[in-house]
């Protein structure tokens, strides 16, 4: 497979390169709009069958007019009293919202003309500000809900009359800035990664041609496999921003490493043969087997991502893995073609030279001597070096809160501080619980009774600041006038239709916190207070009496069950899967299980490196939660890549060396480019930080330290070190095999 593949590159280079610019061409002209991909974007992150999307199906048919999966809040203010034509302008914007436009997005509006009797929820007491809600069924991290609350802003920035301003905020505001920041991350990114990877190539050949090639060969697959996952997310599939964000920088990083690797035995041809052809076939006859191994394990590894319940995780899993194919595919069909065409001025100003992988000088002999002079001192050096982070990177604290990372200067955050100036910001997240079961609403004096135990069961919680219900429509007796009038059983026969329905047996109440809705306080409160109601029904209500809850919080909750359960099913398939591989390749169980171990080590050290500097350091509360699980992947299966490169390495030398002589050649051998690939790796990755969101941050500073912990310290010291104290002088007892061929430095 790889002669033919070399032979045709190798004869046939401007019929490759034009083939990937037409197919580039062909994608670009068919990939769909972003109108479109927002079109098809699932309305959930959770399976249908999960308890969040269960409630939300009960609360649509219970409550019809007021259910919803995202809440956009729009806050007016003015500095005055709100004048007539004010009013009129908010009452008219209800009107819209609830017409042509609305029945088209699926809106249903709550304002103070269509709920008279949430008026003054919905008013502040100094009459200078005015809530609308409009309830939509869409998630708020999606770009078809961003195009919601865009819609929503174009509709009141059309006609907003003089002395009238307002803020959008709620999932809906929220989810909008965030989104939008995840895509200035995005653009972010590509141009730090371009730029590092351009600065590092040019260190490393010196040449600028050399440097170009992968740059724009990766960079053009990069491109292709975009628009792919566009074409197949027209197909079904779905790609967000988190995922398309990690695509460039794995694809950059990988593929460029798979370039360097080709290229470097490139070089060594163009020294030793008299033919650019007879160089590029060679290189790829040698490094092809190595490249699809390394290739083929990260791919692997990637995929079991797909064992996820959770959508962005099984999403990316499949997205990254068919992204990588790609930049396998660039490194073997598109640098060659691109490298034969240029021939001996690849390298220009400098010139080719053969191979000289026995040399004996340099930093990498020194340290394989060093190592194999004190294997036992090197591997407690280095178990002493990793103790104390590995640890903390064991005992990690992860935070849901998403509020935490809005723009101080975005729509969303002005608009919590008007929440908290006018009305109550714990209003703007409150979450809701509903009570179905039989005989639960057969009558309303009963379901009054019931309402009332289940707000005082809420209220017990020291967190909970208020819960308005059937028997108090607008919370506590005490906060208000209006609420004591709403107490009364004709305000009670208003509130029905929010609070009991006529479609079904069920109740609901709506809680306050007070604590942001995705803090674990919060997360807390509302897991307690749900298992204090569900312990209330078990003993007053019937047996199939069941208890929902809807609401940011429950949605952050169910997230957190959810993602808990696919860590532990991923992580164990991860490891499974990386270390038949690896076994596999090196044909040796025991050096395979150091292998693994090796590289869980540097994963906790990573994990308790990064927590300490952006908790201990930068002051934030915890790690998001989605870096864990994409570090640990990612990390392994791209961790595991330079550790076979060296052991395969160690396991031919044994064939004709003692194992410590073999060691010594091997790490000498293959230090130079290894290292380089390590720094072009942890570039790349590391380059997420250069987004400005806390997220992306924390994952590129675990990208980056983990590769470099591998390449510099694992790779080169822990890993063989290790293997001399476990066998000494012994030859293998598996005979191996010469699957994985080693590049010399470039």
């Amino acid at each position: 497979m790889f002669a033919r593949l070399a032979k045709s590159a190798a004869t046939l280079p401007v019929l490759w390169i034009a083939g990937w610019f037409f197919v580039a061409g062909v994608l670009a002209l068919t990939t769909p709009s972003p109108e479109e991909l927002a079109r098809i974007e699932p309305r959930s992150l959770l399976a249908a069958d999960e308890p969040y999307n269960q409630s939300l199906t009960v609360e649509r048919k219970a409550f019809p007019e007021i259910a919803s999966r995202t809440r956009t809040v729009v806050i007016f203010e003015s500095d005055q009293p709100l004048t007539a034509e004010h009013e009129s302008f908010v009452a008219n914007l209800s009107d819209k919202l609830q017409g042509e436009t609305g029945k088209a997005h699926g809106w249903t509006v709550i304002s103070p003309t269509t709920q008279p009797l949430m008026q003054s929820r919905l008013r502040s007491e100094d009459g200078q500000s005015v809530m609308l809600v409009v309830c939509s069924d869409t998630n708020y991290l999606t770009r078809r809900s961003v195009y919601d609350v865009e819609t929503i802003d174009a509709m009141i920035a059309e006609q907003l009359p003089d002395g009238l301003r307002y803020e959008i905020t709620g999932e809906g505001g929220l989810g909008r800035d965030l989104v939008h920041s995840s895509e200035e991350a995005f653009e972010r990114t590509t141009h730090v990664t371009l730029l590092a990877l351009l600065v590092i190539l040019v260190i490393v050949y010196r040449a600028p041609l050399a440097a170009s090639v992968p740059l724009c060969a990766i960079g053009l697959s990069v491109i292709v496999a975009i628009m792919l996952l566009n074409h197949l997310t027209r197909a079904g599939w779905e790609l967000g921003s988190i995922e398309k964000t990690i695509v460039v920088v794995l694809l950059f990083g990988s593929g460029t490493d798979y370039a360097l690797f080709w290229l470097a035995e490139y070089r060594t041809g163009l020294g030793e043969l008299d033919a650019r052809k007879d160089a590029a076939l060679y290189s790829t006859k040698v490094t092809g087997p190595a490249i699809v191994a390394s290739a083929a394990t990260t791919v692997c590894g990637l995929v079991m991502l797909m064992a996820a319940d959770l959508l962005p995780s099984f999403n990316a899993g499949r997205a990254l893995a068919i992204a990588l194919t790609v930049s396998l595919l660039a490194a073997l069909t598109l640098v060659p073609p691109m490298a034969v065409v240029l021939g001996r001025g690849l390298y220009w100003p400098r010139r080719t030279r053969a191979s000289h992988t026995d040399r004996t000088d340099g930093i990498w002999n020194s340290i394989a001597r060093a190592v194999v002079a004190h294997p036992v001192r090197s591997v407690v050096l280095c178990l002493l070096l990793f103790a104390w982070p590995a640890y903390r990177g064991w005992n990690v604290h992860y935070t849901y809160d998403a509020l935490g990372v809005i723009p101080k200067d975005s729509s969303a955050a002005r608009g919590q501080e008007l929440a908290e100036k006018h009305f109550s910001s714990e209003q703007l997240f409150s979450w809701t619980c509903i009570i179905e079961g039989a005989g639960v609403g057969e009558k309303v004096d009963h379901a009054v009774d019931l309402s009332e135990q289940l707000s005082q069961i809420c209220r017990k919680n020291d967190h909970v600041v208020d819960v308005w219900s059937l028997a108090n429509p607008l919370g506590d007796p005490a906060r208000s006038v209006a609420a004591t009038l709403a107490a009364t059983e004709v305000g009670r026969k208003q509130a029905q239709a929010y609070y009991l329905s006529s479609n079904t047996d069920a109740l609901r109440v709506e809680v306050m916190l007070d604590s942001p809705p995705l803090s674990d306080g919060a997360m807390m409160s509302c897991a307690f207070v749900l298992e204090d109601i569900e312990k209330w029904v078990d003993l007053k209500l019937s047996d199939n009496a069941q208890v929902f809850a809807t609401g940011l919080t429950p949605y952050i909750l169910d997230i957190k069950s959810v993602a808990d359960q696919d860590e532990k099913r991923v992580t164990g398939l991860v490891i499974a899967i990386i270390f038949l591989i690896v076994a596999f390749l090196v044909r040796d169980i025991l050096l395979a299980i150091v292998m693994i171990a090796a590289t869980l080590l540097v994963f906790f050290v990573t994990l308790g490196v990064t927590e300490w500097f952006f908790v201990s350091v930068m002051g934030q509360s915890g790690i998001d939660w989605k870096v864990k699980l994409f570090a640990f992947v990612i990390l392994v299966a791209v961790g595991q890549d330079y550790n076979i490169f060296l052991t395969t390495r160690i396991l031919q030398e044994n064939r004709s060396h003692e194992l410590p002589l073999a060691i010594e050649r091997a790490i000498a051998a293959t230090g130079g480019v290894i290292s380089s690939c390590g720094a072009i790796m942890a570039a790349t990755l590391g380059s997420l930080a250069a987004t400005g969101l806390p997220f992306f941050q924390e994952l590129g500073m675990a990208f980056a330290l983990g590769v470099l912990v591998d390449t510099f310290v694992v790779r080169p010291i822990l890993v063989p070190a290790a293997l001399l104290v476990l066998r000494g002088n012994r030859q293998p007892t598996l005979e191996t095999s010469e699957i994985l061929p080693v590049q010399p430095t470039p």
